[in-house]
């Protein structure tokens, strides 16, 4: 049965790609010049990273509608990952130029730029901005714009008051009974459990390394530096695994439940082994089809949660936990205006909370695994490239390249909020940014038990 548009979009929005993309082909082998139905076709084809093909539909979608804002976008966004920076901003300026009051793509556009003071974009956004009527959501995408502008002219209190009233007006809301529940659920990761568990890994092939940490704390670098390598292949932030982990959770909760002993936690863990492992090592080496490694990074920040499950479910998986100074960290989250899974980062409070958890329940890994635990520190990494660079390749095993140090020059889609980052040489302009916002931060340093680091200000000025 032919499906309608309609019916193969909600296929596209269930995550059913394959299925969406076979009903948009049937769609437009009948009419070969439906705009919609090659911008949709070409929006999945990327979901499944063809981004090339999906280029290609999308440009002939706009020649057919040129005037449709959401298809310069859209391909504006695949432009980005693919690292064509300038064909992003000039899609992202079509896109509000055709549709005034697009506060995505205003958004998109600042992300592109490193403005100078007196840009016009800047007079666009407040015009904006005075318009009745417009959603929350597009004032909040609208201020995120701002806050970059002034962030990047050295406005400080203003890039911080665009940004606080963005993230106010996102209308994201964090849920701190079910993340503490998450965290109290973690204690069944000891070291008698995790004694009882095998060492031996679960078949040959390529094995996961998981790069963990906060967001925006480095992990894309150390994912684009070590996909550099020859036998490396840097598959993004994966799910797979947080999916796992709840599953496992939920059935050791359920023999906690039932007062069974340890023993029978581990015969879970074994039998999870068997099954939901494997069934996320298949997963994961899906992504580095076809490629020669030894190594399928996954660079999802939050699998730091996770961590107890990975070393027992796979322990032949390489695990690498970067750290940047926490209000670095907190507040590259808070000027980050993420589209899913981190709503704790529009509070301050709450970005302070989940930070502080962070860290305890990166202690309690630290002291289970030890030194099958890699460490490393951001601003080490900075400082210290190729050294830093030549332990990670040590910890996997792997001979320098000296690839990795030119990683800017990897030529690889990249869909996380680093984008532009990872294609530049490492740059010292991220370290100790915090402090041009140190004000604004006492809140956040007060929660993290940082107040001691923060300058002490008489009459308005710091000392």
């Amino acid at each position: 049965m032919k499906l309608t548009l309609q019916q193969c979009l909600e296929l596209h929005r269930a995550g059913k790609w394959g299925a969406a993309e076979t009903g948009y082909r049937a769609i437009l082998a009948e009419t070969p010049e439906q705009p919609d139905a090659l911008h949709l076709l070409g929006l999945v084809l990327a979901a499944q990273k063809h981004e090339d093909q999906a280029i290609a539909m999308i440009e002939r979608a706009i020649e057919l509608r040129p005037k449709a804002a959401a298809y310069h976008h859209n391909i504006a966004g695949i432009y980005r990952r693919l690292g064509a920076l300038d064909a992003a901003k000039t899609e992202f300026s079509q896109a509000f130029s055709l549709k005034p009051d697009y506060g995505e793509a205003y958004q998109g556009y600042s992300e592109m730029v490193t403005f100078e003071p007196g840009n016009d974009f800047i007079q666009r956004v407040v015009t904006q901005l005075a318009v009745p009527d417009l959603t929350d959501s597009v004032r909040s995408y609208l201020h995120f714009a701002a806050g970059k502008y002034f962030d990047d002219t050295g406005d400080w209190n203003r890039a911080f008051e665009h940004y606080r009233q963005g993230n106010q007006l996102a209308g994201k809301s964090f849920d701190r009974d079910k993340h503490q529940g998450l965290l109290k659920d973690l204690v069944y990761f000891q070291p008698d459990l995790m004694r009882h568990q095998s060492s031996e890994p679960i078949d040959e092939g390529p094995h996961p390394v998981f790069v963990v940490g906060m967001p925006r704390s480095g992990t894309s670098l150390v994912e684009q530096i070590l996909a550099s390598h020859s036998e490396v292949f840097g598959a993004g932030e994966l799910n797979d695994m947080a999916q796992v982990g709840q599953q496992v959770l939920a059935q050791l909760k359920r023999l906690d439940k039932s007062g069974s002993e340890q023993g029978s936690w581990a015969e879970a863990l074994a039998q999870a082994k068997r099954s939901a492992a494997s069934k996320y090592l298949a997963q994961l080496r899906q992504q580095g089809e076809g490629q020669q490694v030894r190594w399928v990074v996954d660079k999802h920040p939050l699998n730091f949660r996770f961590l107890g499950m990975i070393r027992a479910l796979l322990p032949s998986a390489k695990i690498i936990h970067i750290r940047r100074h926490p209000l670095d960290t907190c507040l590259s989250c808070y000027f980050q205006n993420f589209s899913a899974g981190q709503n704790y980062s529009f509070d301050l409070s709450n970005l302070g909370i989940f930070y502080r958890d962070y860290e305890r329940l990166m202690s309690h890994w630290r002291d289970l695994f030890g030194a099958d635990l890699l460490e490393i520190d951001y601003e080490d990494l900075v400082n210290n490239a190729e050294s830093v660079i030549t332990e990670l390749l040590a910890y996997c095993g792997l001979p320098f390249e000296a690839a990795c140090l030119k990683f800017y020059q990897t030529d690889r889609p990249v869909s996380t909020a680093s984008f532009k980052q990872v294609r530049q040489p490492i740059y010292h302009s991220s370290k100790a940014r915090w402090r041009a916002y140190a004000e604004n931060l006492r809140p956040l340093a007060r929660i993290l038990d940082l107040e001691a680091e923060l300058p002490i200000t008489v009459t308005g000025q710091q000392i």
